[in-house]
């Protein structure tokens, strides 16, 4: 079973992203962290030599309160053992400007809250894809 870090603060937002997640079959360890400061402090006192403890996706809203998902962002690539984790990023704002700021962390894939549930539905697919991704590239070569 995957392991997703969720940063967010929106309970509405939550629940979408586990109808998402349910619509798409996909099966989840959903680890939630509602501010930047506990995604921060997890991130900085967990032990990452147990395989377990580290998340096969980090999803991360941009607005978050107290530490920004910038200020995650940074933290998280300064990690070694999450510098190979995958991102994705879930916001409201799609900005040029905020897109810009975020290629220096190498996401791997922005997505804009969808206005609707039909729309928000298709997210649960694309995390699927983004789990995939990583699986395929974290299987030994044959």
């Amino acid at each position: 079973m995957s392991k997703i870090f969720l940063v967010e603060d929106n309970p509405a937002d939550v629940e979408l992203l586990r109808m998402a997640l349910n619509d798409a079959s996909v099966e989840c360890d959903l680890v939630l962290f509602e501010d930047g400061r506990e995604v921060i402090d997890r991130i900085r006192n967990s032990d990452w030599s147990i395989p377990q403890s580290t998340p096969d996706l980090m999803i991360l809203d941009l607005n978050v309160p107290k530490n920004d998902g910038l200020e995650i962002l940074q933290v998280i690539r300064e990690t070694p053992a999450l510098a190979s984790v995958p991102i994705a990023v879930l916001s409201s704002s799609s900005s040029v400007h905020e897109r810009a700021r975020l290629a220096a962390f190498q996401i791997h894939k922005f997505i804009a809250k969808p206005p609707d549930l039909e729309e928000y539905l298709k997210i649960g697919k694309v995390v699927r894809n983004l789990l995939d991704e990583a699986a395929s590239r974290a299987a030994p070569a044959r």
